[in-house]
């Protein structure tokens, strides 16, 4: 007996059977969002594509025009030992794309045939209701860092993924009416959901992590905002959107309006470093950090209390620097960071040259911690003298 797996089954389907049946769940999914959003959608195209074209288009097609600043990042992630040395941030950015089973881009919709199954229902059409809720909502503004860019992606992943799981439970109640609610569904608009089926084998599993922190995290802060308003309050959001990881971790801090402590760089001893450019990392990919080498558990702790960071990132000729300041909440919160970072960094294998240096992989690593502002200061840099010469401002 052969064992075929749903998306090799539909790779055998006759195109034009294939794409008749996903226009009928595509239509019926028209109809089930503007019914339970009370909204008029506008006319949208569906189109069908190969996994290939995925990885070509989105993952390669984004990927190459960026690949300066995604070798940079790989620095970041690998100075951070978020990363193994022969693991590719750019791989896994390609990569990425292939995962997907649908997508809305550029105000159409696409399913990718090797990883969608229009027969498979009512998954198949809540993934629809999924893509079709990306279609109406409004556009949110410009952000510049990746932590507020991972939480209003929570916002419009986690809503359209709650839709999803809305739908189903929607259509489970009136199948069958003494029936539990169903929840937390599989997004198969994405595949390898790492709670569910493992992480994708050809993603670093912290990248993993964090591509999917919108629709696992963002998908229980908009059950909060449900929870406490119904549909009105999800679409409130949009008019003040949450702005970093820690309001979606925390939905509590997002109803409060708990603003960002402003981070200072810190001065560095030489000055003909290049500064490139800074960013904030936030509270989730604290976590993720940690919990590459920690537990789950005490990477949470680790990272909860985080009050702001800025991550600077520098150049000179074939050298970089970069420097991470981080503000905690309370000096318990800031000392419990610098513990687990220590902890961290004894299970990583590099070689500890005094209680706040290291070096690994020919890069260096100091953290600081200053007690009268509750902030930690990492630096990292391929030059030892400018990693011990990165001081505080």
């Amino acid at each position: 007996m052969i064992a075929f797996s749903a998306a090799q089954l539909v790779n055998d389907v006759d195109m034009a059977a294939y794409e008749a049946q996903a226009q009928r769940v595509f239509q019926s999914a028209v109809s089930q969002v503007e019914q339970i959003r009370n909204v008029t959608l506008p006319h949208v195209a569906l189109q069908v594509v190969t996994r290939q074209w995925a990885i070509d288009t989105w993952g390669r097609g984004y990927a190459d025009p960026d690949l300066t600043n995604i070798l940079r990042e790989e620095k970041v992630y690998k100075g951070l030992f978020m990363m193994a040395e022969n693991e590719s941030l750019y791989q896994a950015n390609v990569d990425w794309a292939g995962n997907w089973g649908a997508a809305t881009w550029n105000g159409k919709i696409y399913v990718v045939k090797e990883n969608f199954d229009p027969w498979h229902m009512p998954n198949a059409e809540a993934t629809f209701v999924h893509e079709l809720t990306h279609i109406w909502q409004p556009h949110l503004p410009y952000v510049t860092t990746f932590d507020a860019e991972k939480a209003q992606a929570s916002l419009t992943e986690g809503d359209a993924s709650y839709m999803g799981d809305f739908f189903i439970n929607q259509t489970q109640t009136l199948s069958n009416p003494t029936a539990a609610a169903v929840v937390n569904q599989v997004p198969v608009f994405l595949l390898n959901n790492p709670e569910v089926n493992g992480v994708y084998p050809s993603l670093p599993a912290t990248i993993s992590y964090l591509n999917y922190f919108p629709y696992d995290y963002g998908k229980k802060y908009v059950a909060a905002m449900y929870d406490r308003g119904g549909w009105t309050t999800v679409n409130q959001a949009y008019q003040n959107p949450p702005n970093t990881t820690a309001q979606i971790i925390h939905p509590d801090k997002y109803f409060a309006n708990e603003t960002v402590q402003q981070i200072t760089s810190p001065t560095l001893a030489e000055n003909d470093w290049t500064k490139i450019s800074t960013d904030r990392y936030g509270e989730y990919f604290i976590q993720v950090m940690f919990a590459n080498w920690l537990s789950q558990q005490d990477a949470k702790n680790a990272a909860t209390g985080w009050g702001g960071d800025k991550l600077t990132y520098y150049e000179r000729g074939n050298q970089y620097l970069f420097t991470w300041n981080i503000g905690w909440d309370t000096p318990y919160d800031a000392c419990e960071f610098f513990v687990a970072f220590n902890f961290m960094m004894n299970s990583t294998g590099a070689v500890r040259d005094n209680f706040c240096y290291w070096h690994a992989n020919d890069r260096y690593l100091s953290i600081g911690w200053n007690q009268a502002t509750n902030t930690v200061l990492i630096a990292c840099s391929n030059n030892q003298t400018a990693t011990q010469q990165s001081y505080f401002s």
